[in-house]
């Protein structure tokens, strides 16, 4: 078979490299414009997202760290304007409650080991 080589098996050999070229090409492409697609998508759910972070959450972040300061500027006002007070007398002393020990039947002693301990 190779000692015999034709024009025509050159000439098969290079359309069927050509067509598989085609082919790989075409799927080339198709994926390219999945890729493109799907680039196209997650940019823009990342401009809705920052567009909401700027709408939303950015705007009540600024407003909980004005009504923060403004607890803050009023909780310093009532410790100033109190007398300071101590928070827990650790000397005080603890009222002890009475302990009682309920032991239960089934903790006795079996009854085999009854006829020998008595």
């Amino acid at each position: 078979m190779w000692e015999q080589l034709t024009p025509a098996d050159i000439r098969r050999a290079r359309e069927r490299l050509t067509a598989l070229r085609a082919v790989t090409l075409n799927r080339h492409a198709e994926e390219i414009k999945r890729l493109d697609l799907e680039q196209a998508e997650i940019e823009a759910f990342e401009r809705l997202a920052e567009a909401f972070a700027q709408r939303y959450v950015n705007a009540l972040a600024a407003k909980a760290a004005i009504d923060d300061q403004a607890s803050a500027a009023a909780a310093t006002e009532k410790e100033l304007a109190s007398p300071a007070r101590s928070e827990v007398p650790w000397e005080s002393p603890v009222p002890e409650a009475p302990l009682y020990h309920q032991v239960s039947p089934n903790f006795g002693t079996p009854p085999r080991l009854r006829r020998f301990a008595q």
